[in-house]
């Protein structure tokens, strides 16, 4: 499953409280995969978005007849759609997600990009490169959705692509924080873990171009380290560890190019080399063990 699909999940199972913000979830998802006339429909093959569609309008409007899921169009695509004796209720919709207030509170622009996200956003592999995009079907709605991201402190940007207006990001930082904004607590962790790695071995592979041997083989064993060190907390957590390789672990990750000598002197107490290497040593122990539980 892709790292993208595994966001989408966590966020498909996220409900705000405030009916307000249910309904700017909802305004998200409509602007890219809603289509309105007499009826209310969503054209999306994915499930995930199906599901949270329904469930908004039910627990947003008390809409939970009426609710009639037809296939068509062509290809795999599919025509969900919501046809209601009471046109009232279509009209109540309409006009709640059309509202000129309804994005006036951060809370309801973090759930509408929560919608627009999960009806046409992607993420590229952390491991490969950094890109977040949100693809619209017209400018208007790109630039609404641009304009919210940027009101909560990004520097997003517009590009056409063939049809369509992509919103994106490519600063990592910045996709992490999208990911907060928008309540993606576990896929948050898994790409900072992954920046961590990536960005400390990208600078160590920098310096074994102008180092000696010795510092190279300094830097491999740290970088080892350290995925030990976040494996240990991804699969156990660092608060099952004692006190002393809790705090080894800590003063690791926080100056992973520091030397034996200068990991030592950031303890408290103070330790020696051969302290600090010998709590490395357990950390990395432990990690092989959970290694081999995980085969």
């Amino acid at each position: 499953m892709s790292f993208s699909r595994d966001v989408k999940d966590e966020l498909a199972g996220i409900y705000p409280r405030p009916r307000h913000c249910k309904i700017a979830e909802l305004a998200g998802i409509m602007g890219i995969a809603g289509e309105e006339g007499d009826v209310i429909s969503l054209q999306s093959e994915n499930d995930i978005l199906q599901r949270k569609f329904f469930t908004l309008l039910l627990k947003a409007f008390n809409i939970e007849k009426g609710l009639c899921p037809t296939a068509s169009g062509s290809g795999r695509r599919s025509t969900y759609r919501m046809v209601l004796d009471d046109t009232k209720k279509v009209q109540d919709v309409k006009s709640a997600i059309r509202h000129p207030m309804l994005l006036s509170m951060e809370c309801c622009r973090r759930s509408f990009l929560r919608g627009a996200f999960l009806a046409g956003g992607s993420i590229s592999d952390p491991e490969k490169y950094y890109h977040f995009e949100i693809v619209c079907g017209n400018a208007e709605f790109a630039k609404t959705v641009q304009d919210v991201m940027n009101s909560l402190g990004f520097e997003a940007k517009t590009v056409k692509r063939k049809n369509t207006f992509v919103v994106y990001l490519k600063e990592g930082e910045q996709i992490v924080q999208i990911l907060g904004e928008m309540g993606a607590g576990k896929s948050l962790m898994r790409l900072v873990n992954v920046r961590i790695v990536r960005e400390f071995r990208g600078k160590i592979n920098r310096r074994v171009n102008c180092e000696t041997a010795n510092l190279n083989r300094t830097a491999v064993t740290a970088v080892r380290q350290i995925e030990d060190i976040l494996y240990i907390g991804e699969h156990l957590g660092f608060g099952k560890l004692a006190p002393p390789l809790r705090q080894m672990a800590e003063v690791r990750l926080q100056f992973p190019e520091a030397s034996l000598k200068e990991l030592g002197e950031a303890m408290d107490p103070v330790l020696g080399k051969s302290g600090v290497n010998h709590r490395l040593r357990k950390l990395s122990e432990i990690a092989d063990k959970l290694r081999e539980e995980k085969v």
